[in-house]
């Protein structure tokens, strides 16, 4: 068979590898069910292959790095292997579960060529495994490029997005690895991105796969810290790595040894739903590094946010009649947030520098907001204030500013930050390595002023909330505001995106809208028509693809410690679901993947951390479908009362995305319900114990 090479491809990189003749080891998961084959071929080259379930992963793929201008892909000695096993447990502060579990065989392989020596650490989990390289010695190094591959021994299905050093926000396109194409890169991405695209072929990470065996993996990285963020690049004829990262040529990271890179990782199960139940990322980074965590608070929040998205007032004050964040109208959030027992407001356009989206002054509110006075009110209402830092790209500006940034926003009782940026980077890249040291620093800074993180543009999520738990979320996907002007997204995004992105981490993809065909913004004439025949042929400016019960079914099929009720307050008004989002918690002690088939559906359990209840969430594609959730999860001898909000039996995401049904019903161990999901609908079920 045909294989399909996968060049790990580091925002610029090239590669190690080698050791002598007849050198072979194997580590095995601690269930025997994953096998990793460490040697060093007859020509002096590190490879290694993964086997799982019984089926070939990957076969002779390279190991090694370039160091120095040394080149650790081939002439290398293998010195040392040692072997152990680790057993563990640990408490995340937040997370999809209260414990995890940390158990792995370890391999470590020292190779040296040139009086260079570097160590290959392999992890190998039930679920997967990581493998690092450590650069021994001392004083200064540059590392040229990385030469890691994942030569897939099977032509898999694939769910992937370009190759990029800037973006994660476009549509995942679903092919086999033959398929793949330049021209299906370029229509996955907005035209003029193909600049920033390392390879003709190729992925950026999380990429997620099914084998013809019906296995399952996912590649992707953890503990990026101090090292550029990876592309791949797919190559059926060789195995060249092409790719330029910012800084000089040849350079991918400069470094202080000893120096371990971040894990490459491969995620795997038997079903689609075992990669998401995996905690392999946040296992291979290390433990949480912050003594106070009292200021992080997983939670649910509301904002000024889609009004701008669609056009009901602006970021700018300057020029403008509508500006969103005025006191005025932020105290209307704060109020709403209130009543309805969210936590936070969130609250973009406060600070001088939108008007063009330069210079942006992190200290200076704009005169009609008043900060002094809307951080006393939301205190006395109980209400978290989220402050919001956009960059437009000036990160050079941002971090000249970023020590009185937070320092003001501590002063005034702030605990949390969104921040964003938009843009080209100045003099970098988002991924480079520069821009990887930077959005670490502002999460360490960030918890020594007592705020937590949410990154928009981020460097994509490796497991680093493990270490430092005040980084909660961020974006790093197409989210909900491509829907507000622009085309949006697909009907099977939101069924491919917790089997891709969301594996990467936390992932803050603003759910709830309720006004799902804008008719109270972008397409208000749609209201006054009367017939099904002018509603169908309407044309649409914008839209939402999706059921309001799909909308309720993400809270607990995406996940995040922070989940935004994303609509305006006033869409909100007199609809009986939005109970739902007020109930969903959004910590959990455990996740349970019930159903799912990676582009189609996606059916998920999870139990609240504060108490014995339990929510459910599912959601389609662009096809209706039965589900039956059979309730052996639930504790023995107990019950429970089981609302149920789902698709009406005319309800369709086109035509009529806003009919729900409400139902009860007492639920106890062992039973079992079916529901019927409408065109793009969903369903969302609070199991709450007696």
């Amino acid at each position: 068979m045909k294989q399909y090479f996968i060049n790990i491809l580091m925002v610029s990189l090239v590669l190690l590898t080698s050791c002598k003749d007849d050198s072979k080891n194997t580590i095995h998961s601690p269930d025997q069910n994953i096998q990793v084959n460490v040697e060093v071929n007859k020509a002096g080259q590190p490879i290694y292959s993964v086997i799982f379930n019984g089926e070939k992963l990957i076969t002779n793929a390279a190991l090694g790095l370039k160091i120095n201008g040394i080149d650790l892909s081939s002439g290398v000695q293998m010195k040392k292997v040692s072997i152990s096993t680790v057993k563990d447990k640990w408490e995340p502060v937040w997370g999809q579960y209260a414990e995890i579990n940390n158990y792995y065989n370890q391999g470590i392989i020292s190779l040296e060529k040139d009086n260079l020596q570097i160590d290959v650490t392999f992890r190998v989990y039930n679920d997967g495994l990581g493998f690092r390289y450590t650069i021994q010695g001392e004083g200064e190094a540059i590392v040229n490029s990385e030469a890691t591959q994942f030569n897939m021994a099977s032509d898999n299905k694939t769910w992937w997005i370009a190759p990029c050093w800037e973006n994660d926000e476009y549509i995942y396109q679903t092919t086999l690895l033959s398929e793949i194409t330049e021209e299906l890169r370029n229509q996955s991405a907005p035209e003029g991105h193909a600049q920033y695209f390392p390879c003709a072929t190729g992925f950026n990470t999380p990429v997620t796969m099914k084998t013809p065996a019906g296995n399952y993996l996912s590649i992707h990285e953890a503990a990026l810290v101090n090292y550029p963020g990876s592309s791949l690049c797919l190559n059926p004829e060789n195995l060249e790595i092409n790719m330029a990262a910012a800084g000089k040529p040849g350079e991918i990271a400069k470094v202080n040894l000893p120096f371990s890179t971040p894990w490459r990782t491969i995620t795997v199960g038997k079903k689609a739903g075992d990669l998401i139940e995996s905690s392999l990322i946040l296992n291979l980074n290390e433990p949480n590094k912050l003594e106070d965590v009292s200021f992080i608070k997983p939670m649910k929040y509301v904002g000024i946010w889609w009004e701008m998205h669609v056009k009901k007032s602006t970021w700018e004050l300057e020029g403008s009649k509508n500006h969103g964040a005025n006191t005025a109208n932020v105290k209307r959030y704060i109020d709403f947030a209130a009543e309805n027992g969210f936590g936070g407001v969130l609250v973009e356009g406060w600070n001088k520098g939108w008007n063009g989206w330069v210079n942006f002054d992190y200290t200076q509110p704009y005169a009609d907001f008043d900060m002094d006075e809307l951080s006393a009110y939301a205190q006395s209402k109980g209400i978290e204030i989220i402050g919001h830092h956009e960059t437009g790209g000036q990160v050079e500006n941002y971090e000249r500013q970023l020590e009185d940034a937070y320092q003001y926003y501590q002063d005034h009782g702030v605990h949390a930050v969104k921040t964003g940026y938009v843009g080209k980077i100045e003099n970098h890249y988002h991924y480079d390595q520069w821009m990887v040291n930077h959005y670490n620093h502002t999460v360490k800074l960030a918890a020594q002023h007592q705020i937590a993180v949410n990154t928009h543009e981020p460097i994509k999520p490796s497991g680093l909330s493990r270490t430092y738990p005040n980084l909660l979320s961020g974006e790093g996907m197409r989210g909900q505001e491509f829907n507000a002007w622009s085309d949006g997204t697909t009907l099977n995004h939101h069924t491919i995106l917790p089997f891709t992105r969301n594996l990467a981490g936390p992932m803050d993809y603003t759910p709830g809208i309720f006004d799902l065909q804008l008719v109270n913004s972008v397409n208000k004439d749609y209201k006054k028509l009367k017939t099904d025949e002018e509603r169908k042929n309407y044309p649409f400016k914008h839209r939402v693809k999706s059921t309001l019960a799909h909308q309720l079914g993400l809270y607990v099929v995406f996940y995040s410690p922070i989940q935004m009720a994303a609509d305006l307050p006033e869409n909100y008004a007199g609809i009986d679901a939005l109970q739902f989002i007020k109930d969903v918690p959004v910590d959990w002690s455990d996740t349970k993947v019930l159903d799912a088939e990676i582009g189609e559906f996606c059916t998920i359990a999870r139990k609240d951390k504060q108490s014995d209840n339990w929510f459910v969430g599912g959601i389609t594609n662009q096809d209706a479908r039965e589900e039956t959730i059979s309730f052996d999860f639930l504790d023995d001898d107990a019950s429970y009362e089981c609302t149920l909000y789902s698709d009406d039996a005319k309800a369709d995401w086109d035509l009529n995305p806003t009919l729900y049904n409400i139902t009860k019903k007492e639920i106890k161990k062992g039973d079992s319900i079916q529901i019927k999901l409408a065109p793009g609908g969903g369903f969302a079920i609070s199991l709450i114990k007696k």
